[in-house]
C-alpha cells in the first residue's frame, strides 16, 4: 500500500462523507468505500492525527473531530444545505460554512449566561451580530489540548 496516496484518499473520503452525512465516518465506512480493511484505515487515521488533520478517540482510534467538524454533538449546531453539522467551537462552526462553500445558520449560546445566539453566514461572510467570541486559550496553544479548546 502506497501511504502517499492512501492517506490522502482516506482524508478525502472522511471529508466527503462528512459533508454528505453531517458527521465524520467510522473506519469501517471508509474501508467500505475504499475496498480495504478497517485496520488499514485506523492506521491512516492515526497518521493523519499525527499531522493534526484529525482528532481521534484514544480508546478506539475513531474520529472525534475532523476539523472543523465534530463527530459528537456540541453546543455549536450548523445548518446548511438541508443538513445539520456540529462545530467544535464557534470558530469551527463558522469554518463549516467556509469548508462547504455554502450559506449556513449557526445556533449557539452565550457561555456566560446561556442566552441563545444565532449567527448567519451569507455569501461567504458572517452577517454582523452584536456578540463577541472569546477564546480562552491563545491560538498557538490550541493543539496542546484541542478537545478542551
Amino acid at each position: 500500500m502506497d501511504l502517499e496516496t492512501f492517506d490522502p484518499q482516506v482524508q478525502l473520503v472522511v471529508y466527503r462523507t462528512t459533508a454528505e452525512s453531517g458527521r465524520p465516518p467510522r473506519a469501517a465506512e471508509v474501508a467500505g468505500r475504499l475496498g480495504c480493511g478497517a485496520s488499514d484505515v485506523l492506521e491512516a487515521f492515526r497518521r493523519l492525527a499525527e499531522r493534526r488533520l484529525l482528532v481521534l478517540a484514544s480508546e478506539t482510534g475513531e474520529i472525534v473531530m475532523a476539523p472543523p467538524f465534530s463527530a459528537v454533538p456540541t453546543p455549536f449546531l450548523v445548518r446548511s444545505g438541508g443538513r445539520s453539522y456540529f462545530g467544535n467551537c464557534v470558530w469551527d462552526a463558522l469554518g463549516i460554512a467556509a469548508a462547504l462553500h455554502r450559506d449556513a445558520d449557526v445556533e449557539a449560546s452565550c457561555a456566560c449566561c446561556g442566552e441563545p445566539i444565532g449567527l448567519r453566514v451569507r455569501g461567504g461572510a458572517p452577517e454582523p451580530e452584536p456578540c463577541v467570541a472569546h477564546f480562552a486559550v491563545p491560538a498557538k496553544q490550541w493543539w496542546d489540548d484541542i478537545a478542551y479548546t
